[in-house]
């Protein structure tokens, strides 16, 4: 098992773009480079869902972690935010023409497209809890 962390204390709006390149630069170290799209993408969702709604924009504790376990990459995002329940957003409008569509809505969608697993959970002591896998061929 490989595993890395970053840790902050107090993740807000302008810290996003490092989050993203802790977890880019960790691939590439590993030299999974074909996977960087689909995981900058649903890190960059994620880590602003956190920012905004489980913070409020005021920022908080913020943990991710990078695994490479077998052939699955696992990226894994903390934080002590407001509980949040992803079975309560609507699935978004995504059959009509893009100019009739509401905007925003298609974080939580586009992570479930790109990955093979997102798992959500939530403890009283440990908080939010993401979990993003793709399998690699590795």
């Amino acid at each position: 098992m490989n595993e890395d962390t970053l840790t902050l204390e107090s993740a807000i709006l302008k810290d996003i773009p490092a989050i993203v390149d802790f977890v880019v630069n960790w691939l590439q170290q590993r030299k999974l480079d074909k996977y960087i799209f689909p995981f900058e993408t649903a890190v960059d969702e994620a880590s602003t869902n956190v920012v905004k709604h489980a913070y409020g924009g005021r920022g908080g504790f913020f943990q991710i972690s990078c695994e490479l376990n077998g052939a699955d990459i696992i990226i894994t995002i903390r934080d002590h935010g407001a509980k949040f329940d992803p079975g309560s957003v609507p699935l978004p409008e995504v059959d009509s023409a893009l100019k009739e569509r509401k905007a925003g809505g298609l974080g939580i969608y586009m992570m479930k497209k790109m990955m093979d697993r997102v798992d959500y959970g939530y403890s009283e002591g440990e908080g939010n809890r993401l979990l993003l896998v793709k399998r690699t061929s590795v």
